[in-house]
């Protein structure tokens, strides 16, 4: 918008004239020259006229274009943001199905591989099950073979002793046979009471000897109880005369593990782990007084004998089978690299008592 200032000011202006005076005619009349010095004081007003209808119709053509610069930067943006989703999902997809991709190759590979060793295992299986059939089949063969040959020497013993002992007592089974012909004779013939009484009195004998036979098997009972008895207090005397009734001090060992450790100081932990039973340690100042016995130099480490190496290594395997699954693949990696780890150790010792 165009517009118009007025200024009003007073200056101060000094400075130097030569003027010629003229003086009458005289004598000496005629003209001269002299320069003047003054000082006075003007009085200025200044109008100043600004136009600023160019510099309007510019800043006009100008906000035009800054609104069209700012739609055309949000139609820009607008247009990034998609296509960076775009992109974003775009490549979301690829990662993902090339993860899925590269996870479906490597279980194809393992299941590929894992089908072949079980049809190795298989053929294998086979190859053994059939060795296994055909050892049981010349196990059999060679049993009814031996078993025949001894079945029939069996037999012959048998025979042979049977005709011994018939020619040993011979004369009880004469007198047997000739008690059965009289007893078939004395049922077949009209005798029925000598039958009756018979059965009566071979009846009461049964239940005499069934009798005896009861109290002999009660009476064996009753000794064996006896004799567990008077075993049992005997063993209980002998215990009671064996303790010692008195205090006696003594030593009881109790295992524990003493582990040094990096922190994320590059600082080394002291950690003494012990059963629950061992009360003593749980005071800090017993705890960190056997941590010092153990990181003193003083204590000489050495290695365990062999025996002791294989009963650990004994150990420690049945302890990692029992808390292995045998079917889980996991826990069998977990395993092999934990007896890999094991391998590789190695195990000293000290010969520390005092607590």
């Amino acid at each position: 918008m165009s517009y118009t200032r007025n200024y009003r000011e007073t200056i101060t202006v000094s400075g130097s004239k030569t003027v010629s005076v003229s003086y009458p005619a005289s004598q000496n009349g005629g003209s001269t020259s002299t320069t003047v010095y003054y000082t006075e004081e003007v009085p200025v007003s200044v109008n100043i006229h600004v136009d600023t209808n160019p510099f309007d119709i510019s800043v006009n053509h100008v906000n035009g274009n800054v609104d069209l610069l700012t739609g055309a930067v949000v139609a820009t943006e607008v247009a990034e943001i998609a296509a960076k989703a775009t992109n974003a999902i775009k490549v979301g997809d690829t990662i993902v199905n090339g993860f899925f991709s590269y996870i479906r190759s490597e279980i194809s590979q393992q299941i590929a591989e894992l089908s072949q060793n079980i049809d190795a295992h298989l053929m294998h299986l086979k190859e053994l099950a059939q060795s296994c059939l055909s050892k049981k089949k010349q196990m059999e063969g060679d049993y009814l073979r031996i078993s025949g040959r001894y079945v029939k020497i069996f037999d012959d013993l048998n025979n042979e002793l049977s005709n011994r002992v018939f020619e040993l007592d011979k004369p009880a089974f004469v007198f047997k046979k000739e008690t059965d012909n009289q007893k078939i004779r004395t049922s077949s013939n009209d005798l029925v009471n000598t039958v009756t009484i018979g059965g009566i009195e071979s009846s009461a004998l049964y239940s005499k000897i069934g009798a005896s036979i009861a109290k002999k098997r009660a009476l064996d009972t009753i000794n064996k109880a006896k004799v567990f008895l008077w075993q049992q207090r005997k063993l209980n005397t002998t215990i009671q005369q064996s303790m010692l009734n008195e205090s006696v001090p003594c030593s009881i060992y109790a295992p524990c593990c003493y582990v040094e450790t990096n922190n994320a100081n590059n600082q080394i932990d002291k950690t003494i782990y012990t059963t629950d039973f061992l009360s003593v340690l749980k005071d800090k100042s017993r705890k960190n007084e056997i941590v010092e016995q153990f990181s003193s130099n003083s204590i000489a480490w050495s290695k365990p004998s062999q025996d002791t190496q294989k009963n650990i290594s004994l150990y420690f395997n049945t302890e990692l089978n029992n808390a292995s699954t045998v079917n889980d693949q996991h826990s069998l990696r977990v395993r092999e690299m934990i007896q890999e780890l094991a391998s590789k150790a190695t195990i000293s010792v000290i010969n520390f008592q005092q607590i």
